[in-house]
């Protein structure tokens, strides 16, 4: 099996130690990478795994489309069993978007996100990497409690004599 690591540079910068913004590094490993119009979309296939920062992304596809022009990734398309993780949780869909612009990600199809033993799941998720929220679109949400804290959080209720 060929392992091939691509360091890619991401759209988002930051400020570095002289105020200048820093590119930060994606790494991207795969089992086989193909490149048309020399870097403009790269396409990975066959265990996928993207490393940027604190979350990773894990496909059997992914294609990239650089922007030679900016030298930045413009997007991202990850297809088939994507699993992406940050910080305890995990996003699962068979297809998720990533807009380098927004820093967002676009899951879909029997797309969830599973925190502990809580899951959210709907037609559309979109996270927001920045700013770390999420918004479910025609979906559903399972949480569970622990029974100490059902007890603690029963309001008291009085009948009235």
């Amino acid at each position: 099996m060929i392992l091939l690591a691509v360091f890619l540079s991401a759209a988002q910068t930051t400020p570095g130690p002289s105020g200048q913004g820093a590119r930060e590094p994606i790494v991207v490993t795969a089992d086989r990478m193909d490149a048309e119009k020399l870097s403009d979309i790269i396409t990975f296939t066959g265990n996928v795994s993207l490393k940027k920062e604190t979350i990773t992304l894990n496909s059997d596809t992914l294609i990239v489309f650089y922007d030679e022009g900016a030298k930045s990734i413009r997007e991202m398309e990850a297809l088939g069993n994507v699993m992406v993780r940050k910080e305890g949780r995990v996003a699962l869909a068979n297809r998720a978007q990533y807009y380098s612009q927004e820093e967002k990600i676009v899951l879909t199809g029997d797309a969830r996100i599973i925190e502990n033993e809580n899951q959210l799941g709907g037609e559309r998720i979109t996270l927001f990497v920045r700013n770390d929220r999420s918004i479910v679109e025609g979906g559903n949400v399972l949480f569970y409690q622990d029974k100490a804290q059902k007890q603690l959080q029963r309001p008291e209720i009085r009948r009235r004599k």
